[in-house]
């Protein structure tokens, strides 16, 4: 099918490597997890490659090496080598759906092609989500197998459903099991409503129970997976922040209204699923000077105003989504039109349902854009508020509209009264021109602007008239630009439904064969979504394998940093801007980083980078507390260059005092002017588990022994009563500390940091990190291998930082 094409051309890329970024951050991160479990023989629990410390769970964990479900998975895919078998198992899938649905084979065909190469799923892959890509590739399966249930054959459906659901939740990319969640229940909805009508409520009732058990134990063959996510989801971003009543920062159980918002699509946006360059495509879409007024433009403008608009160049995208959109949800336009043909031409069973998913989830697309309606669903809807990206839930109407738009292919090409037939046909059509005719409008209507170039103005403003002129004119060359794409890609949707249409309205009229029908259709609908695919997946997104491995090349600075074998953190300031971390995990990589990239970091952290890290010159206090010895910072010769912190006051520390904070926000903001060395700042409500010798006992030390990622040990002496402070990330959901052989409370110390009162005299301090999460899930994990067998040491369960994680609840 469809996944042998690209694995075709992946024989062209021979010795080549997929380059998505995202992956390459993985690797980063992953780093310090796989030199662990080279010693050890498994992976930590607890990582030290970022933010100070994180759990390693988020990153890589060991999972199962023989399972059903992983036997299932490779058979589904060919046992192929990716981007393939992403492909290939969206393929399977969708035609398992269409046989299902009894639909004609080869249209299942059709279906299974459109589904799968839908544009959304090459710019993912792209960029390196693949685990997101892997749980679309598999949604059409898990329906499929609803659809079994809902139609009588309980144990078949009941099985599949298990099979399909285990390897949905083992990818962890939660948000796409959510969505799946939303289709299951308009899906149910769909059915039960005429067996409650025909007074079949015991149905409703068998079937809601039977899917209700065999999810259940596809989702507790992942109780690990699952179990330490949720975990660790009540301290991380997903769980809102502390300081709530700051900008940004209004939710205690979940994600900001600003944060969960920040990828909406405009109101008329979702129109890009038929027409895919309405607001410019992307923001990595680069045109030469000969198609693109803009850039000819730029050419011309004095290089110290062109540096302002930056090295990529003029930005077409001009969308709701912001400043980083990979490329369009482009569904087809043909798909479009056979899903509008669709509700003239189709019965009552699975279009009204398919209608009222689609328009709710389009709704949902808008996000802040419609805050009256989102905000309530962020409110009241369960689980809602843990997930971000809005825009992200087009991949729900996508997959409809290739399941209407395959029922439709089907009922047209069995249809026996033509007459009524060409009646519907012509009922749809109009509605596809009412579509277009509105589309015209808003092409002659937009005035493609974004808040990107309104600052390019703004900032030219400060240089003069001369910059204000070269800018106005790339500001109106670009507004052109703009146009052209839209005019340009509306052209071309409309000639392929042309096209679709006017094969359609032949067959109806009995002019062409059934079997010349099916082929031009197939070949339009591929080509269709591939010509739009090759703009974001193609051989330029491959480089050679010695290049690509040029990513984990250390740097000077980086071999620099390396000659030192203590243990330190390192503060990575190459190409950082304020509030981000931008080089990312690669720093990982080479060190022990305060810094990385992970959109589930834990939410005390993206506190303290939100309110101190980047606080400069007042940053001093903190970096010296999270161990940091060593700052990159970019030379101006090119390259980089190493600092050492002489302020740097190690793994551990005792304090001459320390200071009590009430909330939250005191803490933070006592951060800012305070000496980390001589005073410790720990909540009020901790204050009974703080013990300190009289004031100006200076005496002892405290030293770290060893620091083995879920194991440290700590070597303590001193004459009087101490409070150490240890430059390790607080996480109360596993970390446990022991003085000698008694247990003694962790307390929160500096916003961020561990702190423990010590006794007097010689002591060996122990923190040990066991989390309940994961020994229950395991547990729980064996019970399920009743059914599912399963060997829990084995293969490497991945997370990709801006998908597995980032983009799904509630990492």
């Amino acid at each position: 099918m469809g996944g042998w094409l690209i694995f075709t051309a992946n024989l062209l890329f021979e010795d080549k490597v997929l380059s998505q970024e995202d992956v390459l951050q993985w690797q980063g991160m992953a780093h310090n997890s796989f030199q662990y479990k080279e010693t050890h023989g498994h992976f930590p629990l607890w990582s030290n490659s970022m933010f100070g410390g994180m759990p390693a769970y988020q990153i890589a964990m060991d999972s199962q090496s023989v399972s059903v479900p992983g036997l299932f998975y490779g058979v589904l895919t060919f046992y192929l080598a990716k981007p393939a078998s992403f492909f290939f198992l969206a393929c399977i899938c969708f035609y398992f759906l269409a046989g299902v649905l009894r639909i004609n084979p080869y249209i299942g065909i059709i279906g299974a092609l459109a589904y799968a190469y839908a544009t959304y799923n090459p710019v993912i892959i792209s960029v390196g989500h693949d685990t997101k890509m892997q749980s679309i590739a598999l949604l059409p399966g898990v329906i499929g197998s609803l659809i079994l249930i809902c139609e009588k054959k309980y144990w078949l459906g009941m099985t599949l459903l298990t099979l399909f659901t285990a390897l949905l939740v083992s990818f962890n990319h939660i948000q796409i099991v959510y969505y799946t969640m939303i289709i299951a229940a308009g899906l149910l909805l769909g059915y039960a409503i005429p067996w409650i009508r025909k007074g079949e409520t015991r149905r409703v009732g068998q079937v809601l129970a039977m899917t209700a058990g065999a999810t259940l134990v596809g989702i507790l063959s992942n109780a690990v997976v699952l179990f330490t996510t949720y975990d660790s989801s009540k301290e991380s971003i997903r769980a809102g922040s502390e300081l709530a009543g700051n900008p940004g920062n209004n939710a205690h159980n979940g994600l900001s209204d600003s944060a969960a918002f920040e990828f909406s699509m405009f109101k008329l946006e979702p129109f890009v699923m038929l027409v895919p360059d309405i607001y410019g495509g992307s923001t990595d879409l680069q045109l030469s000077p000969q198609q693109s007024k803009a850039a000819r433009v730029l050419e011309e403008m004095p290089p110290d105003l062109a540096v302002r608009i930056g090295e990529d160049g003029p930005r077409y995208y001009w969308g709701g989504v912001g400043k980083f959109f990979a490329g369009p949800p482009y569904a087809g336009a043909i798909i479009i039109l056979l899903t509008f043909l669709g509700f003239f031409v189709l019965d009552d069973r699975h279009k009204w349902w398919i209608l009222g998913v689609s328009v709710f989830t389009i709704a949902m697309s808008w996000g802040g854009y419609f805050y009256a309606f989102n905000g309530f669903l962020l409110k009241w809807l369960p689980l809602y508020n843990k997930f971000r990206a809005p825009s992200m839930i087009l991949v729900v109407p996508t997959f409809l509209f290739c399941m209407m738009a395959t029922l439709t292919l089907d009922k047209i090409r069995i249809a026996e009264d033509r007459a009524a037939l060409w009646r519907q046909y012509k009922w749809g059509l109009l509605c596809v021109a009412g579509v277009f005719l509105l589309l015209t409008g808003l092409y002659f209507h937009f005035n493609y602007t974004s808040s990107w170039e309104t600052d390019l103005l703004k900032k030219a403003a400060d240089q003069g008239s001369t910059a204000i002129g070269y800018m106005e004119d790339f500001v109106r060359a670009l507004r052109e630009d703009r146009r052209t794409l839209f005019g340009e890609s509306l052209l071309r949707s409309l000639g392929l439904i042309l096209a679709a249409a006017l094969v359609l309205g032949l067959y109806i009229r009995k002019v062409l064969s059934s079997s010349f029908l099916l082929a031009v259709m197939g070949l339009l609908v591929f080509v269709d979504v591939i010509s739009v695919d090759l703009k974001y997946l193609n051989g330029d997104n491959y480089m050679e394998n010695g290049e690509y491995q040029q990513n984990f090349a250390a740097t000077k600075a980086d071999k620099k940093i390396q000659e030192d074998k203590g243990y330190f953190r390192v503060f990575d300031l190459r190409d950082s801007t304020a509030n981000t971390l931008s080089y990312g995990a690669m720093t990982a990589y080479f060190h022990f980083s305060i810094g990385g990239y992970h959109a589930a970091k834990l939410k005390i952290y993206e506190d303290l980078i939100n309110r101190q890290l980047y606080n400069f010159p007042n940053c001093g206090p903190v970096i010296n507390m999270l161990n940091t010895k060593y700052i990159i910072k970019p030379a101006k010769s090119g390259g980089d260059s190493v600092f050492r912190n002489k302020g740097s006051l190690g793994p551990v520390w005792f304090v001459q005092g320390v200071r009590f904070e009430p909330a939250a926000n005191d803490v933070m903001n006592a951060l800012t002017h305070f000496d980390p060395k001589d005073t410790a700042i720990v909540f009020t409500i901790d204050s009974s588990n703080v013990r300190l010798a009289a004031s100006g006992d200076t005496a002892g030390t405290i030293t770290l022994v060893k620091n083995d990622n879920d194991e440290i040990t700590y070597l303590s002496q001193a004459p009087g009563q101490r409070f150490a402070v240890f430059s390790e990330v607080y996480y109360n959901r596993g970390w446990r500390a022991w003085i000698d052989d008694h247990e003694a409370p962790i307390v929160r110390t500096n916003y961020v940091l561990r702190g423990l009162s010590v006794p007097p005299g010689r002591h060996i301090i122990r923190f040990f990190f066991r989390p309940l999460s994961y020994y229950l899930g395991r547990q729980i994990q064996w019970m399920a291998s009743i059914i599912f067998p399963v060997d829990d040491d084995g293969r490497d369960h991945c997370r990709d930082p801006g998908d597995q994680a980032g983009a799904g609840f509630p990492a």
